[in-house]
């Protein structure tokens, strides 16, 4: 990816996961130390991968990813010689946070049936081995990640293309905003609700890009937090639909929803 750098007024490499795009003499040729301490960082991640029992199930982790267990594997090494494995006891729904941290929040609607008690639970194993879920965002930050999966459309040639939404990255927003509901303080509470509401409504009206389980999940995980009035709890039924004969594929097809914004609720 390159992009302008005002500070130095020199455009910048930076480089990023996926297929090469460009041949080998240029990137040598567009190679700056930037790219290069991100190789290095790259370098650096491998060898901190680490042979871990986690319970029964042995794992292979990087655990610089993982706060907690980096600082039990500095102790560890503290304590004993230097070993190529090391044990933990059981961490609930372990295998889940993992597999979320990974390959994208969005895994964990997957691994799990929509059971609310088993997302407090995962959320507290994220929060007990320190992994920072939202990265840092606000709740503004979570609504316009969950707007990216909507379809927008451009004017080329006289006519409309259509540019396709990034659905994983909605819903990895949607995890984060249930993260949020779950363990989150709010400083304040009426106001903060009402803008939760209108993220959750967003998340619930827009089946093409959230899937039935995150929907429920989500609006459960308000209704648990916050007083649910009549008037939200009629505009959310709105938009309930019944579970899927399946609900499995990440890449299932849906189509566009009718419900293209989130609003703000007259309700405060």
């Amino acid at each position: 990816m390159i992009k302008y750098d005002p500070q130095v007024d020199k455009l910048i490499l930076w480089q990023v996961d996926g297929p090469k795009m460009l041949p080998d003499d240029l990137y040598s040729k567009l190679c700056n130390d930037e790219t290069k301490s991100q190789k290095d960082s790259s370098s650096a991640a491998a060898s901190s991968r680490t042979k871990i029992r986690i319970g029964e199930i042995l794992y292979d982790i990087d655990v610089s990813k993982i706060p907690y267990l980096s600082s039990f594997l500095r102790f560890q090494n503290t304590a004993q010689r230097q070993r190529s494995e090391f044990a933990h006891s059981s961490i609930p729904l372990f295998d889940t946070a993992l597999e979320g941290l990974e390959s994208g929040y969005r895994a964990c609607f997957r691994l799990l049936p929509a059971d609310l008690s088993q997302f407090h639970t995962l959320c507290d194993t994220y929060d007990f081995l320190g992994i920072d879920v939202l990265g840092g965002q606000s709740l503004d930050d979570i609504i316009v990640r969950l707007k990216a999966g909507k379809t927008d459309y451009e004017l080329e040639y006289k006519h409309y293309r259509a540019i396709k939404g990034d659905k994983s990255t909605a819903r990895d927003a949607a995890f984060q905003l249930l993260f949020l509901i779950l363990l989150c303080d709010f400083k304040n509470p009426a106001k903060d609700s009402n803008q939760v509401f209108n993220a959750v409504l967003f998340v619930v009206s827009h089946s093409g890009t959230f899937k039935w389980r995150i929907r429920t999940v989500v609006r459960a995980a308000y209704e648990e937090r916050f007083v649910l009035s009549s008037k939200q709890k009629v505009t959310l039924d709105r938009w309930s639909k019944p579970k899927p004969a399946e609900d499995v594929s990440d890449d299932y097809v849906t189509t566009e929803d009718d419900f293209s914004e989130y609003y703000l609720s007259d309700e405060s």
